[in-house]
């Protein structure tokens, strides 16, 4: 019986049966896989953490007739501070959601694994304003997907000039005269300056980011509709997270 070992993070998983599961895995070396994780239910069973949304664990699978299933496995980190808050929580579940919906079977997946599993690390240890941290993710991701902002030249004629219009559709930045014949959004300077410095600052960097509030209100009401534009869905966990948004401010 032939087996792989890989380095997986649960973005999902579908009950089946009294005691089985069928996870999907993002891992670090051969994209995202579905899994099939037999008897992980029970309450005796080594897997049982292993097959937990957001768990990071090394695993030896084996090729069955249509799914790979689990030889063994290693919990190397459950996150488990995120199930004691709800909004961490759902976060969390918009963060694998958006992984989730931006890659797919047999792709390089290694990058998108890295910064899911580290954004949902310092998500776990609330280190970083959870506002900063959602930005830099979302626009990082969507950077490794193909669809990173063009923020230093115009989407629809490719000129440098001061920006402070910017196209969601086009999905950059539009100089003056451009936006003569196309739609746009104002935009502050200062908030193309805090997209720059998310997308090319390090997680363990962001604490180093400062932004005024009116900023990050900006920042991220126009990166939530990028990224709904560009990729196409409406996330069910969002619908949460705005309420409280509408509650008070998220940063």
């Amino acid at each position: 019986m032939s087996t792989i070992k890989v380095q997986g993070l649960v973005l999902n998983h579908i009950n089946v049966g009294e005691a089985d599961r069928i996870l999907t895995l993002l891992t670090k070396e051969s994209g995202k896989i579905k899994v099939y994780a037999r008897g992980c239910r029970r309450q005796k069973s080594r897997m049982i953490s292993s097959c937990e949304v957001f768990s990071v664990s090394n695993f030896v699978l084996y090729m069955g007739t249509n799914l790979y299933y689990i030889n063994s496995c290693d919990l190397r980190e459950s996150f488990y501070e995120l199930r004691k808050d709800l909004l961490s929580l759902s976060y969390a579940a918009y963060f694998t959601e958006l992984a989730d919906t931006v890659t797919y079977e047999n792709m390089d997946c290694k990058n998108i694994f890295l910064l899911l599993a580290k954004t949902l690390f310092y998500l776990s240890k609330q280190k970083i304003p959870i506002g900063i941290l959602t930005c830099a993710y979302q626009i990082k991701l969507m950077s490794l997907s193909g669809y990173r902002p063009l923020l230093k030249k115009c989407a629809n004629c490719g000129k440098d000039d001061k920006f402070t219009k910017f196209n969601i559709e086009l999905g950059g930045v539009i100089c003056d005269n451009c936006a003569l014949n196309i739609e746009t959004i104002k935009m502050n300077s200062k908030t193309l300056e805090f997209y720059s410095g998310l997308l090319f600052s390090p997680l363990s960097r962001l604490n180093t980011i400062k932004v005024d509030n009116t900023i990050y209100m900006e920042a991220d009401r126009i990166l939530s509709e990028f990224v709904q534009m560009h990729i196409g869905k409406k996330f069910k966990s969002m619908v949460f997270i705005n309420t409280v948004k509408d509650l008070g401010t998220v940063k």
